[in-house]
């Protein structure tokens, strides 16, 4: 699993309601962090819905995070 394609489009998968643009789209590109554990949380599943490998080790903690 890799990074998506494309920028994905439509609702966030993380159930907000919102645009993924505007969602949990900036976590992913490293434009801001989720500033909560719900967020954090949230993120994570929309970025294993669109694929983004990256983003799910990056926000992995160090201990327990595969090499």
């Amino acid at each position: 699993m890799s990074a998506p394609a494309g920028p994905y489009q439509g609702n966030c998968a993380c159930l907000s309601g919102e645009q993924y643009d505007r969602c949990c789209g900036p976590f992913h590109r490293g434009d801001a962090e989720a500033p909560t554990a719900e967020q954090l949380m949230r993120s994570r599943y929309s970025a294993f819905v669109v694929g983004d490998a990256d983003y799910l080790l990056r926000t992995w903690h160090p201990d327990t995070r595969p090499a």
